[in-house]
């Protein structure tokens, strides 16, 4: 039975995949055993073969002729397996590292490994046997004991982050892997006395029909946009011509929402040296450049000719916006906020921009994630409506304090409301969401504190200020911890009603590159003339939303079949219409749509493959039903708006 595969061409990158696949599929056949089919069989009648490296002959291994989804599940049926001494290794390679299931007459043993760096590289005394030649280093193994009937071996790698391993139907092994997979080869080793024989197939789910139903009728948030941070030194060490890509870049993404960290204690007494690059204060990242705090009013203008807006907040206060107060116990608080100097320096701020760009920043914060008492911050949030309405800005919006997590943050939303007339006068409610991360094995057990958060805040529009993997564990440029992300992105919109999505950063400084795979959407490729390039897939994972939800456009309510299709809608002006639906089932989808009264003109594929391709949208019927197909992991996003390339 031969292995049917389905290839959507959108150039001639795809079609050469096809061909490389097909010659390697070709090269691979021998010993009655073709790559292309999946049925394998290892006995006497296939010759061993010696692998450099390898001090054990093996019979010829199978390669299955395939690019592996980033989820998936998949199973070996085996109609015999007669190990005899011998052992079936089942192998799976990426691009930084792999895993091997290893089968023997008693026992299942589980490896994943590290070899995308010569630091995994050991030194081995000459008497030992050679194991590799090339750098690895084992980093998760597990060994658990095999039934003697192996009649089915089952892989799975899901959207929790999590590798389990089975064997006839009962879950062995189950480890969290973060890196990424694509291909897969069976191998067979016996010593040179035994024989020994395994027969059998490889099987994959069958394609799952589901729907999703679009009810335009029932209207959510309006959009204000997607964005990040540009560090203005990263930014300035970009050349001429990756200047001008740029530019390019955020207009194609629809990245139109600076948020600007602006100079915090290097702030002179007369409020004046805003945008003095030398006076930047560096925020380290380890051992990287410094990624400075400060402004570039050029760089503002900019962004507002390419019809973006500015968020302003301070993280470190001005000197001069900082005292010494005793608090109603008689503690001594230091570097707590003074609201009224506080208030000037922002409203100075807002007259230098109006006087240096044409516009005061749209939106502008009280203080990123430092706490102070509640009595401060409302004191700060009145000083500072009280400030920018005398002098001219009464457009200026205000946004809450930004907390560090979400669960801090609905701590923070409820200080606030302690003064009614503090909360009336925040605009836009505010907080970042980096306690995400303690959900990445159990995305879903997050939604508590999502709901809470929207339950505790009410009707106030919500800014998700800053989204990136910062801790230690997740460093890693991987397809799948950015799907994760993919999964918050679709919580924030659906579950908290957010406006805007704001990564961390959009370009940061590096060197370390895990600092940028993970805290920044861009980096500067100084190999290449200093031009900006997608640091990891971070990129096209949030640019499946960013790309097509433009601001104005009105988030609608939706309806999937499978709770595993998150999907997201939104209409804008005329037929502007938008939909996202991430597959983090296990299991192809065919995904029948119902959008009455419209058409999609374009289809953007996000998997470990495809970069927000962009292909013809499948037709719709006259009834508004549209069929795409959507492989696991995958993020389809139809649509009929254009992209905003200058």
């Amino acid at each position: 039975m031969g292995t049917r595969f389905r290839f959507r061409t959108t150039g001639t990158v795809s079609r050469a995949r096809i061909c490389l696949i097909a010659a390697i599929a070709a090269m691979a056949s021998g010993g009655g055993l073709r790559a292309g089919d999946r049925e394998f069989r290892f006995d006497s009648s296939v010759a061993r073969v010696q692998l450099w490296g390898v001090p054990v002959p093996q019979f010829r291994r199978v390669f299955w002729g395939e690019e592996l989804p980033a989820l998936f599940d998949r199973a070996l049926v085996l109609e015999s397996a007669d190990l005899a001494g011998g052992t079936l290794n089942w192998i799976f390679t990426g691009n930084c590292g792999g895993f091997t299931i290893e089968v023997t007459s008693d026992q299942l043993r589980v490896t994943q490994r590290y070899y995308d760096s010569f630091g995994f590289w050991k030194r081995t005394l000459d008497s030992e046997p050679l194991r590799t030649r090339h750098p690895e280093q084992v980093t998760s193994e597990a060994a658990v004991p095999c039934p003697a009937s192996l009649r089915e071996l089952r892989v799975r790698l899901d959207h929790q982050m999590q590798l389990s391993v089975g064997v006839n139907g009962a879950e062995l092994v189950r480890q969290p892997c973060l890196f990424d997979v694509s291909r897969h080869q069976l191998a067979f080793t016996v010593s040179s006395d035994e024989v020994g024989s395994v027969r059998g197939r490889l099987a994959a789910p069958e394609t799952n029909d589901s729907s999703v139903r679009v009810h335009s009728a029932r209207r959510r948030q309006t959009m204000l946009g997607f964005g990040g941070i540009t560090s203005p030194v990263a930014f300035h060490e970009l050349s001429a011509e990756g200047k001008r890509r740029w530019w390019e870049l955020l207009a194609e993404y629809n990245l139109r929402l600076h948020r600007e960290y602006p100079m915090g204690a290097q702030l002179d007494a007369e409020f004046s040296n805003w945008d003095r690059l030398a006076d930047a204060l560096p925020t380290y990242y380890g051992d990287n450049f410094p990624n400075g705090q400060v402004s570039d009013f050029e760089y503002l203008r900019k962004i507002r000719a390419l019809g973006g807006m500015v968020l302003f907040e301070f993280w470190d206060l001005p000197l001069a916006a900082r005292c010494e107060r005793t608090n109603a116990s008689g503690e001594i608080q230091r570097d707590v906020a003074e609201p009224e100097t506080f208030a000037r320096a922002v409203v100075r701020y807002c007259e230098v921009s109006r006087d240096r760009t044409g516009s005061p920043p749209e939106i502008v914060g009280i203080q990123n994630e430092k706490l102070q008492p509640p009595e401060v911050w409302h004191a700060m949030t009145l000083a500072l409506r009280r400030g920018l309405d005398r002098a001219g800005f009464p457009h200026v919006r205000i946004h809450m304090q930004d907390a560090s997590t979400l669960e801090s943050g609905i701590q923070s939303a409820l200080q606030f409301q302690q003064s009614e007339a503090a909360w009336s006068a925040i605009d836009y409610l505010a907080t970042h969401v980096y306690d995400y991360q303690q959900f990445f094995f159990e995305p879903d057990g997050f939604d508590v504190l999502l709901r809470q958060w929207h339950d505790t805040t009410g009707d106030k529009p919500f800014l998700s200020t800053e989204l990136c993997v910062n801790r230690d564990p997740y460093q890693i440029a991987s397809y799948r911890l950015a799907l994760g992300m993919g999964q918050l992105y679709h919580k924030n919109l659906v579950l908290t009603d957010a406006v805007a999505l704001i990564y961390c950063f959009l370009l940061v400084n590096v060197e370390q590159p895990s600092y940028g795979w993970t805290r920044s959407l861009f980096v500067a490729d100084h190999a290449r003339e200093s031009v900006p390039v997608a640091s990891s897939h971070q990129l096209r994972v949030f640019g499946a939303f960013s790309r097509r939800i433009r601001r104005g456009m009105v988030r609608v309510e939706t309806e999937a079949s499978d709770p595993d299709l998150l999907v997201t809608a939104f209409e804008g002006d005329g037929e502007d219409r938008t939909l996202v639906v991430l597959n983090r089932s296990l299991r192809p989808q065919r995904v029948r749509v119902f959008w009455p009264n419209g058409s999609f003109g374009s289809l953007e594929l996000v998997d470990p493959y495809h970069e927000n391709s962009v292909q013809p949208a499948p037709p719709s019927r006259a009834d508004g039903e549209t069929e795409v197909e959507i492989a696991p992991g995958a993020i389809a996003t139809l649509s009929n708006v254009s992209l905003g390339i200058p």
